[in-house]
């Protein structure tokens, strides 16, 4: 009778406890990713080195991520509008401010150490094309530039006298239409064009990557104002950890095999 009596003053007391640690944890944080291949750094089903990090982070932090694939400009959209928490591999811009924050060094600009990762955007010419590329100036017929649909770079070759054309969503799309004869130039961002120009016998000796590249991004995992505001030291805790992983053997190592990894 006394044991009954003990347990239920337990249970009293402990239950209530219990609900409140429940209800006190955090919502999952739905962060929206592109829907296309973007090597070594993911893929349309949650793979690839972004998640593999981001998976590290969610356990040492006791994180919940919800995953959605979607087209990129689309997940800029939800994102301005709160929509979804984040967006992953997002590029800093200006423009991008007014409704999301990026983690930042003290002068305000953009941390690349707290970055998921830094990558190039490269030029591919047409063989026997008109485009040219001599690491300063680039030009192209008609100063038409394919580039995909929605990223930044865009923007960048506009402010520079080009006429970028945001057609395709993919690297491969990017190419193909190099070799179609559409374009005499693309800009594409990542490692994915140049796997495929090295690889792929529909673009092997019909189109050329230019050196140098056109230039490096940081890309981050980028929150919305308003998840930021809601809880900032649960962001900032995000961001460390990001940069914590990135810094670690575990994931260098991984990183490493990725870079080198066969197409």
């Amino acid at each position: 009778m006394a044991t009954g009596k003990l347990l239920r003053a337990w249970l009293a007391l402990a239950l209530p406890l219990a609900a409140r640690a429940v209800c006190a944890a955090p919502a999952p944080l739905t962060l929206c990713f592109e829907d296309v291949a973007q090597r070594p750094w993911s893929m349309p089903a949650a793979t690839g080195l972004n998640f593999e990090l981001l998976n590290r982070v969610q356990g040492a932090l006791g994180e919940q991520f919800s995953y959605a694939a979607k087209p990129w400009r689309r997940c800029m959209e939800e994102l301005r509008v709160g929509t979804v928490d984040g967006v992953i591999a997002a590029a800093d811009a200006g423009s991008r401010r007014s409704f999301a924050v990026v983690p930042t060094l003290p002068d305000g600009s953009a941390d690349p150490a707290r970055a998921l990762y830094v990558d190039d955007v490269n030029v591919f010419l047409r063989v026997g094309g008109q485009g040219h590329w001599n690491g300063r100036q680039l030009s192209a017929p008609r100063g038409e530039v394919a580039v995909q649909s929605g990223y930044l770079i865009g923007a960048n070759l506009r402010a520079q006298g080009l006429q970028p054309r945001e057609l395709v969503k993919s690297a491969d799309d990017g190419l193909r239409l190099l070799v179609s004869g559409l374009f005499d130039v693309a800009v594409l961002q990542g490692k994915e064009a140049s796997r495929l120009v090295q690889s792929d016998p529909r673009f092997r000796d019909r189109v050329q990557q230019a050196a140098p590249p056109y230039a490096a991004l940081a890309f981050h995992l980028m929150f919305s104002r308003r998840t930021y505001s809601r809880d900032p030291q649960r962001i900032e805790a995000i961001w460390h950890a990001i940069g914590q992983v990135r810094q670690s053997a575990d994931y260098r190592q991984l990183a490493a095999a990725a870079s080198v990894a066969p197409p």
